[in-house]
């Protein structure tokens, strides 16, 4: 792995991890409305941040599978039994 990618992925950990700091924090303070409205931008931006840095990963394991350009098929037993496709609408 070069220093780039390895930068990259602790980049998306840490954008996670606040992340989740900011979700926490907006459901259980009781906070000013103007920390929160704070708060709340500053967690679209690390949601869009790791959106795209998923989006990317998604497109390159759809690009090479077992050598072959083919889609990315991912799929999961459901509590129903029912096969789920990793296509979400978004």
């Amino acid at each position: 792995m070069d220093e780039t990618t390895k930068e990259t992925e602790d980049l998306f950990e840490r954008k996670m991890a606040r992340l989740q700091e900011i979700v926490d924090a907006l459901e259980a303070e009781d906070l000013p409305l103007e920390k929160s409205m704070s708060l709340f931008r500053e967690g679209q931006d690390c949601a869009a941040f790791c959106k795209e840095r998923l989006e990317k990963a998604r497109h390159e394991l759809s690009l090479w599978q077992n050598g072959e350009m083919k889609p990315l098929s991912l799929r999961r037993e459901q509590s129903g039994g029912t096969p789920e496709t990793g296509d979400e609408a978004s």
